[in-house]
């Protein structure tokens, strides 16, 4: 008899054996949303619309420029600039630079070193005014990232998607979809946020968010949010997807939470019906649907009486945290305002970040850990920076990050925070706007991350704590679903301590046999693999 037949007709008797219980689940039913939160129920007008890429490769060129710390400091005017940064602390900048009124370009440059020094990369080259760039790191190596076209470029509509290695430039990539086929226009400062947990689709980058002005049959509006996303099955088309039922949106965010694929997008939006100014515009989605054309999203608002502006989002381990600017105690008076999640979106509270009395706080950047996050904003021209280690409830005494006073360019998108703490500005101590970096830390916290889940004999996860502070007492459990699962279905235990850097290893031994699902909590924070189950031994877990 082979090895295989004598394993099934092993387990097969097990399974007559031992006494097996099956159970059914039912989805829960989101909880009721409170602080000024209202659910929409909205249907779009047209479903998501196809189109292919053209190469744009030849309109980047290497960039001369030299670039020290600051980041740039030319005569010419940089601004709006952007960060993102790799799991070995490598920084991708990126930055509009004004050569005149009607000649902007995109400028990227790269540090090695945590930002000590910055190396030039590349520029664009087409003619007109680009503005307003995006970029995230996507992983292995690679960043993707988009900015705001020329009003001229396909009548404003056209979404650039830039792909490479900084290191390996030969893995440059530029494309640009038309959109002008389905009567787009006018895109504005877009956001990108990426993801790569597709399987072998490694073209399927992420989702960029935007406004749009749309003039398509019954699906027409000004300044509508909008959708952008690569086809699964085809690495040469992409897809777009606008919301006429939202006009007047502007200023949009999105951030997907790494850990299980759920995008968070917002704007901010005026509903002439609803007569309390601008309110925050959420959008939720599981973006693994969209891959094969499930097309959900729910919708909701959040805010009350007082205008919500510029908002910024940030997702980790089932944690949101919107932030924005809102008049929330003097009206027309600018304080800075979080709505928090610990449940992925069902229910919601608000904190304020920052609410002198006397100053106006604007335009917030946010990067998230979990438990903990990082918020910065501007001042009368300083930026400062506040840190939250229990989920946003509540905020640090705020700390100025610029050295000179009054440097900080007070404008939107002048500012941006990314992971680690790495800040970028546009600063005007010179007399003209050039571009400065800073970091500002972590949180003093324990931050714990579920690095990886694998299979083998039984399922074992990796736990390393990123953190300033050691983790104690961290309950964690693993838990695995479908298939027949005779023994090891539910595990859990504590790791005592584990100190910043390290890393420790959490184990359920297993016996059964199909496809399941491996839920891994450590604390706040939860990762899921999918794989086969084979007697003890688990497959192909990812």
């Amino acid at each position: 008899m082979r090895r295989g037949k004598l394993l099934f007709v092993i387990l097969m008797a097990c399974i007559l054996i031992l006494p097996v219980h099956f159970t059914t689940s039912k989805r829960m039913e989101k909880e009721e949303i409170k602080v000024n939160v209202e659910k929409i129920n909205a249907h779009p007008s047209v479903m998501p619309q196809k189109t292919v890429a053209k190469d744009a490769s030849h309109l980047l060129k290497p960039t001369a420029m030299p670039l020290d710390i600051p980041v740039a400091t030319d005569e010419t005017i940089e601004n709006h600039p952007f960060l993102a940064v790799d799991e070995n602390g490598n920084l991708l900048g990126a930055f509009t630079n004004e050569e005149d009124f009607s000649e902007y370009s995109i400028v990227l440059a790269y540090s090695m070193d945590n930002g000590a020094t910055w190396n030039p990369l590349l520029h664009t080259t087409m003619e007109g005014i680009e503005d307003y760039p995006a970029i995230d790191y996507w992983g292995n190596g690679i960043f993707y990232g988009t900015f705001q076209p020329d009003p001229t470029d396909c009548d404003g509509a056209a979404q650039y998607v830039l792909s490479l290695n900084p290191e390996d430039l030969s893995t440059l990539s530029l494309v640009y979809f038309d959109w002008t086929d389905y009567d787009q226009r006018d895109r504005q400062s877009p956001d990108i946020a990426t993801y790569n947990d597709v399987g072998d689709a490694d073209w399927w980058y992420g989702v960029m968010v935007t406004t749009e002005s749309s003039d398509y049959e019954d699906a027409a509006g000004e300044n509508i949010p909008t959708f952008n996303f690569p086809d699964y099955e085809d690495s040469n088309s992409g897809w777009i997807w606008w919301w006429d039922s939202y006009p007047n949106s502007a200023h949009a965010a999105i951030d997907i939470d790494k850990s299980n694929g759920w995008l968070y997008a917002v704007w901010d939006n005026y509903n002439e019906s609803r007569g309390e100014g601008r309110d925050i515009l959420l959008a939720i989605a599981d973006v693994h649907d969209w891959w094969y054309q499930r097309w959900n999203i729910s919708w909701y608002y959040l805010g009350g009486e007082e205008d919500d502006t510029y908002p910024d989002v940030a997702a980790v381990n089932g944690n949101i945290y919107i932030v924005c600017q809102a008049d929330i105690n003097l009206p027309g008076k600018q304080d800075i305002i979080c709505y928090y999640s610990h449940d992925g979106g069902a229910t919601w509270d608000m904190s304020i970040v920052a609410g002198d009395p006397a100053k106006d706080e604007m335009y917030p950047s946010i990067v998230a850990y979990g438990d903990s996050a990082t918020c910065i904003y501007s001042v009368d021209g300083n930026l400062f920076v506040t840190h939250t280690t229990d989920g946003g409830a509540t905020w640090s005494e705020p700390k100025q990050i610029n050295d000179e006073d009054e440097s900080v360019s007070m404008e939107y998108r002048d500012t941006y925070i990314t992971n680690g703490g790495n800040v970028i500005w546009s600063d005007i101590r010179n007399g003209n706007n050039d571009v400065y970096y800073d970091s500002v830390g972590l949180p003093p916290s324990a931050i714990i991350n579920i690095e990886s889940i694998s299979g083998g004999l039984g399922v074992k996860a990796t736990v390393s704590n990123t953190g300033t502070v050691a983790a104690e007492n961290v309950p964690w459990s693993i838990d695995v679903s479908g298939g027949i699962v005779l023994l090891g279905k539910h595990a859990e235990g504590t790791i005592t301590s584990l100190n910043p850097g390290e890393s420790a290893t959490i184990k359920d031994f297993l016996i059964g046999f199909g496809k399941v699902t491996v839920t891994v909590k450590v604390g706040s924070v939860t990762k899921t693999a999918s794989g086969f189950l084979l007697g003890p031994l688990a497959i192909g877990l990812k």
